[in-house]
Order: structure tokens, then C-alpha cells, then sequence
């Protein structure tokens, strides 16, 4: 059964948005600066997180720009600019975020204070990713005759193995009618929880600070490697195309900010992945 309850994750949205400060990326001061005034707790700062959470930022920018796809639904979109982003870089874009009613209506807030008046192309939808008539509200601002590219960016470490593949079955429905795709870090497997503690706190207790966040975060969760994740999306008809997140050392704007070289940033992004998924079968 679907567990409708899904708040408790809400907190690892502002969690996600500090380490941006530390990058180039637009308007993530901003939206950093208007979450303080909401109140930032000191406990979700990590900022040796920011090498991972701009890798894969920067992958899913890079590979939705060259898929050519100018319809996408973000889906758990949390305080990211991405959608804003690309709605003010191109007004040909339809974008539709995707998340619960209180990231929502906070994030609309944030960003009319940031920029004013938004663009007419950024739509929000409140609801929940695995909820089917969530998903439609969503679908009736695309025009369903064009691909449409799906984002997600960790919502899926907080899935069990059942919410992920009724996730997936939502997912293929959107992205199969007119070979759209898929683009996620969230099947990244177990073996990064590895070396994010290793590389964030110097011992194995990242993870569990973030379980006192939100009951959520569950290690038995996560697929143990990439054979595990292939067969489970080939059982839903689908193919994953991996890219490595060390792909993105020479695009990291935090690195210089850190005053790290390539070789020093690479430890952090060790074992993770952004995966380009499509139907498998025409």
C-alpha cells in the first residue's frame, strides 16, 4: 500500500538547497537567503555535500539540453531554480513542478520575492509523485503529442522497493507515449552510502543524521548495485543509460570556491550516477 503520508521528507529539501550556495548556479543564494527567514536548521548545513548535489545538477541540465526536449515534469522538485532557470532561458520550455502542498506553496512564495513576476511557462502542481491523479493535474499543461522529459533528484532514496516501482509504472505511462525520457541520480546503488559517509563526516554517521531528519531514509531501500537496478527496469519495459558522476568534475563551479583540484573532487562523487532512461521496447 502506498504510504500517503510523505512530510516528513520535507526537510531534506532545504538540506539539498544550502550546498548550492556554494556553486554558480542561479538564484541558489537567494533561494537559500528566503529559507533562513523560514528558519534553516544548523543540523541540515553540510557543505562538503555541495560537490555531490552539483554534479548532479549539472549532469540532468546537460542531458536535458541535449535531448532536445522542451516539455519536462519535475517531480519532488523541492527549492531548486532549475525550472525558473530554464523558463526564463527559453520561452519555448513548458516546465511543471511537482511536490507536496507545503514545498508548493512555499517555493511560489520564495520565488516571487527572488524574481518578481514568473515566467508564464513555469507551472506548479501540488500533489504527490506517486498519486495517478497528481500526476494528471500535472499532464494538462503539456501538449501530449510531444515528448516529455521526467526529473527527479532524491526523491527516490526515500521509496521502499514497492513505491519505487509503482513510481517507475507512473514514470513509463508519462515518458513512453512519444519517446521521451527519464533522467534521475536516484538509482544510484547502495554502495555510495559508502563513501558519502566517508567523505562528508570521516565516519559512518551521515546517513544515520539524516534518518533523524526523517524516518524515511532507509539504507534497506536502495538497489545494492547495477544489475539489480537493469533487471528491475527491464521488468518495466525500460533501459538505463549510465553516466558517472565524475562526468561532471569539469563543469563543478564549487571546486574552485573550495580551491580543490579535479583529483581531490572525484572522491566525493565516487559509486553515483545519473541514469538516462527510455523505453526499451517501441
Amino acid at each position: 500500500m502506498i504510504k500517503s503520508n510523505f512530510e516528513s521528507i520535507i526537510p531534506t529539501a532545504l538540506h539539498t538547497a544550502y550546498p548550492l550556495i556554494y556553486t554558480d548556479i542561479p538564484y541558489a543564494n537567494e533561494i537559500y537567503e528566503a529559507l533562513c527567514e523560514y528558519g534553516f536548521p544548523d543540523n541540515l548545513k553540510n557543505d562538503k555535500l555541495t560537490f555531490e548535489i552539483e554534479a548532479r545538477y549539472v549532469l540532468i541540465d546537460k542531458f536535458l539540453k541535449e535531448s532536445e526536449i522542451t516539455q519536462v515534469l519535475e517531480l519532488a522538485c523541492g527549492f531548486t531554480s532549475r525550472g525558473l532557470n530554464f523558463c526564463q532561458q527559453n520561452a519555448d520550455f513548458v516546465y511543471v513542478e511537482l511536490d507536496l502542498p507545503k514545498v508548493i506553496k512555499e517555493k511560489k512564495s520564495i520565488l516571487n520575492k527572488v524574481v518578481g513576476n514568473l515566467p508564464n511557462n513555469l507551472y506548479f502542481v501540488e500533489g504527490n509523485a506517486l498519486n495517478k491523479d497528481d500526476i494528471n493535474k500535472a499532464l494538462k499543461h503539456f501538449d501530449l503529442s510531444k515528448p516529455i522529459a521526467v526529473i527527479n533528484q532524491g526523491l527516490m532514496r526515500y521509496l521502499d522497493f514497492d513505491e519505487k516501482r509503482t513510481l517507475t509504472r507512473i514514470v513509463y505511462d508519462v515518458i513512453s507515449r512519444n519517446n521521451g525520457i527519464w533522467l534521475t541520480c536516484d538509482f544510484t546503488p547502495a554502495k555510495f552510502l559508502v563513501t558519502e559517509d566517508k567523505n562528508l563526516t570521516g565516519k559512518e554517521d551521515y546517513n544515520k543524521k539524516l534518518t533523524q531528519v526523517t524516518d524515511r531514509n532507509n539504507a534497506a531501500w536502495r538497489f545494492k548495485d547495477k544489475k539489480e537496478v537493469e533487471k528491475f527496469l527491464q521488468e518495466e519495459n525500460l533501459k538505463i543509460e549510465w553516466h558517472d558522476f565524475v562526468e561532471s568534475t569539469p563543469m563543478l563551479s564549487s571546486k574552485e570556491k573550495f580551491g580543490l583540484k579535479d583529483s581531490e573532487v572525484k572522491k566525493y562523487l565516487k559509486n553515483a550516477y545519473v541514469g538516462i532512461i527510455k523505453k526499451k521496447y517501441n
